[in-house]
């Protein structure tokens, strides 16, 4: 079975449809409010986000092996619920929640509800091929959910394991890319699958732009930092040498 919809629009908006999106919401967040409840210090949000947002995709991955097709008839169901709970989250906790949090992931599922709506219509036929990029190339966030709630559960997160999380992630999304192509035989016999990958560099090119800023913003605050420091040393032997 290589097609997806046979009437995308029709299906699109079936009640049924909506029932699974929205029943699929409402099971985040009664995982949510459980995780929530677990966990205690700061960013107890964040972090269950992060949490549920890894098994979604360890979830993912499961169901894939078992069955395939219906991986493909779920999978946009399921992630626009993840996405319906990760809004309704931001709103909820707006005032706890960081600026930088807010602005991301806002832009990035407000994007990502308009190609919501063009894979609906695009998706046709929605290959072998296109599920298994699909499905590589959203697992590829598990590294940087990983290490986001490994910080902010209050452990030590040094620069250089930011970095090679950072590295892991773009490495994840090449290689999905890479295989996606290879698979293919680096022939479009289906626009869909060009609207697939379009649309995963697409989101790539924001995510990267985002992490990049954020890159920067921890240079420059480490460059700041070791000036500083590095000054208040100076300062204190010269006071030495004078006293």
């Amino acid at each position: 079975m290589d097609i997806f919809f046979q009437d995308p629009t029709y299906y699109f908006l079936q009640a049924s449809y909506w029932q699974l999106v929205f029943s699929l919401c409402g099971i985040w967040f009664l995982l949510d409010a459980f995780v929530m409840a677990s966990l205690k210090g700061p960013h107890r949000a964040e972090r269950s986000h992060y949490l549920l947002s890894i098994a979604a995709v360890i979830a993912y991955i499961v169901f894939y092996q078992f069955d395939s097709e219906e991986f493909r008839n779920l999978w946009m169901q399921t992630l626009m619920a993840l996405y319906f709970y990760d809004v309704a989250i931001i709103l909820r906790d707006r005032e706890s929640l960081k600026p930088s949090y807010r602005q991301f992931y806002l832009i990035h599922h407000g994007v990502s509800f308009l190609l919501f709506a063009l894979w609906h219509v695009s998706f046709i036929p929605f290959t072998e091929a296109m599920a298994l990029g699909a499905l590589l190339w959203v697992s590829s966030d598990v590294w940087r959910w990983a290490e986001q709630y490994w910080r902010l559960s209050g452990h030590v997160s040094s620069e250089q394991l930011k970095d090679i999380v950072y590295y892991l992630e773009r490495g994840h999304r090449v290689f999905a890319y890479g295989l996606y192509l290879v698979i293919l035989e680096f022939q479009f016999t289906h626009s869909s699958e060009l609207v697939l990958l379009a649309s995963g560099i697409l989101m790539d090119a924001i995510d990267t732009w985002f992490q990049r800023r954020v890159r920067h913003y921890r240079k420059q605050k480490q460059i700041r930092n070791t000036e500083s420091y590095n000054a208040n040393k100076h300062d204190v032997i010269i006071h030495d040498k004078a006293a």
